[in-house]
């Protein structure tokens, strides 16, 4: 019995990380369009980087296909081989082959509810302030010696010489709020400028003032931000939102929903898939295609239900009903199918 559950549990892997790993190519070769041709000249290294952030975006539904279409694969193979019909020789019953699959759906709920509650809003999160970052440095890696270079509309800065993040002989005129700043030398980090050395001249009825100061910090004004989402906040602001903001509180609550609530078909999938495999007479083709079919169909059925909870007319207990009655219903009807 024991090595009938390591061969299953072994196969059921083995598709699922061979579906990940196309589901990633998929993926992340249908957004490098996306991003802001900047990023293609910011090193290997951090490319990389942002490739990996948006394939963690993604892992949400790269988990639920995977995990279902191999749980399909297994029973489909079964099936197929006629491997099925020796199982069912030695006496081995339907129950006893479904319990290494109930065992890696519980593994799968877990995982599922950690890339839901931590992983895809986290990664969310610093792709956009990742993006943000590299994109405002690289305008100041474009600087040019002995140049003239507008930041913004209100910003131009002029350096003598550079040297990575470090510069000498800095001029910077911000056109909104009149000033003149020079220094003799700079230093770049997270989109501010160290200066030391220098002066300001702010203007006044008179003329203008002039300030000398030994170290002063100054925030480069690029105006170029990548937000993420509400529905990336961390938890523990979603949950502060929940307490103490009534008219965010729904859109808060939905959200929290949604996570807390993803791993529930994990509950049920690999046991539909495993049986849709096994005892549903169909091409794999065929096969595939109904679990797609049954995946759009939770996927139009959780947004929608997640809409209503936004706007205070679903209950969240209701809209967790909902998804054990949907799989519950379907797992159940391919069970007890012969």
């Amino acid at each position: 019995m024991k090595i009938l559950y390591r061969y299953l549990s072994i196969n059921l892997i083995k598709y699922f990380l061979i579906l990940v790993g196309f589901f990633s190519v998929v993926i992340v070769s249908s957004q490098l369009l996306h991003l802001p041709t900047i990023l293609y000249h910011t090193g290997f290294f951090k490319f990389l980087q942002i490739l990996v952030f948006v394939n963690l975006s993604f892992l949400k539904y790269q988990l639920f296909f995977g995990f279902f279409i191999s749980a399909l694969l297994v029973g489909y193979s079964l099936r197929e081989n006629r491997e099925i019909y020796a199982i069912y020789s030695a006496g081995i019953s339907k129950n006893q082959i479904l319990i290494p699959v109930m065992v890696l759906s519980v593994i799968f709920v877990i995982i599922s509810l950690i890339v839901s509650l931590v992983v895809v809003p986290y990664a969310n999160r610093e792709r956009a302030r990742f993006i943000t970052v590299n994109v405002k440095k690289h305008v100041l890696d474009s600087l040019v010696e002995r140049n003239f270079m507008r930041l913004s509309d209100d910003i131009t800065i002029y350096v003598n010489r550079k040297n990575e993040n470090e510069m000498e002989d800095i001029f910077i005129f911000n056109k909104k709020e009149g000033l003149t700043i020079t220094a003799k030398k700079a230093l770049f980090s997270d989109n501010r400028l160290t200066l030391e050395n220098g002066f300001i001249q702010i203007p006044s009825e008179e003329g203008f003032n002039l300030l000398k100061f030994e170290k002063y910090r100054f925030v480069l004004d690029i105006k170029y931000i990548k937000r993420y989402e509400f529905e990336d906040m961390d938890n523990k602001t979603l949950i502060t939102i929940i307490k103490q903001n009534q008219k965010e509180k729904n859109r808060a609550i939905g959200v929290m929903a949604e996570r807390l609530f993803f791993g529930i078909p994990f509950l049920f999938t690999g046991i539909l898939g495993f049986m849709l495999g096994l005892q549903f007479h169909k091409s794999r083709d065929a096969l595939i295609g109904l679990v797609v079919l049954i995946s759009i169909l939770y996927l139009v059925l959780n947004t929608y239900s997640v809409k209503l909870i936004q706007k205070g007319t679903l209950h969240p207990a209701v809209y967790a009903g909902i998804l054990v009655i949907y799989f519950g219903g379907l797992t159940y009807f391919f069970y007890r199918k012969r």
